[in-house]
């Protein structure tokens, strides 16, 4: 029998302009549900937002929400040096395996420009040796910068792969969390 996926009631999406573009974020009543990479233009962003609910829980709905008003006030805020408020956002956790809410409790609490290995993560999530694991929850993410999957590293300190980006957005993304810790 296959486990039927989770799917919040109800979903509401909300554009962002950042330096970087134009993104959408997505939230249930219980917290932030998706984040997008910024698009060249408000254009690109929707279309993205289209296919990425083609075949996905709902349509969302464009009324203003509390989660995403925080949410976006805390993507602004990461771009001007404070990337702290990320973690402060509350994310919808119900479509997440055990694995992934361990996995992604444990990067979250990861400080802004700091770095822990993947098996560092595997082996404080309870599971030595799982560091392919964590691998595959971070490949999984749903929310980058929410949940700082850029912050976690080969054992040898190596950046590896990045979703879209790869190993140059995240280094980008942790020299901009450097930069701004002084």
């Amino acid at each position: 029998m296959s486990r039927r996926p989770f799917t919040p009631e109800r979903l509401n999406a909300r554009y962002v302009f950042t330096p970087w573009g134009w993104g959408w974020l997505l939230a249930s009543p219980r917290g932030l549900w998706a984040f997008s990479w910024p698009w060249g233009s408000r254009e690109e962003a929707a279309a993205g937002l289209e296919r990425a609910l083609k075949n996905g829980p709902c349509s969302p709905g464009f009324e203003k929400n509390r989660i995403l008003e925080q949410a976006a006030e805390a993507l602004l805020a990461f771009f001007q040096g404070f990337p702290q408020q990320l973690q402060e956002v509350p994310l919808d956790a119900g479509r997440f395996t055990p694995w992934q809410r361990r996995v992604y409790g444990i990067v979250r609490a990861i400080p802004p420009g700091e770095t822990r290995s993947y098996g560092r993560v595997a082996e404080e999530c309870g599971k030595p040796g799982g560091a392919r694991a964590v691998g595959q929850a971070l490949a999984a993410n749903p929310l980058p910068l929410f949940i700082p999957c850029h912050r976690v590293v080969y054992g040898d300190g190596r950046l590896g792969g990045y979703g879209c980006g790869g190993p140059d957005l995240k280094e980008c993304l942790l020299s901009l969390e450097r930069r701004e810790r002084g």
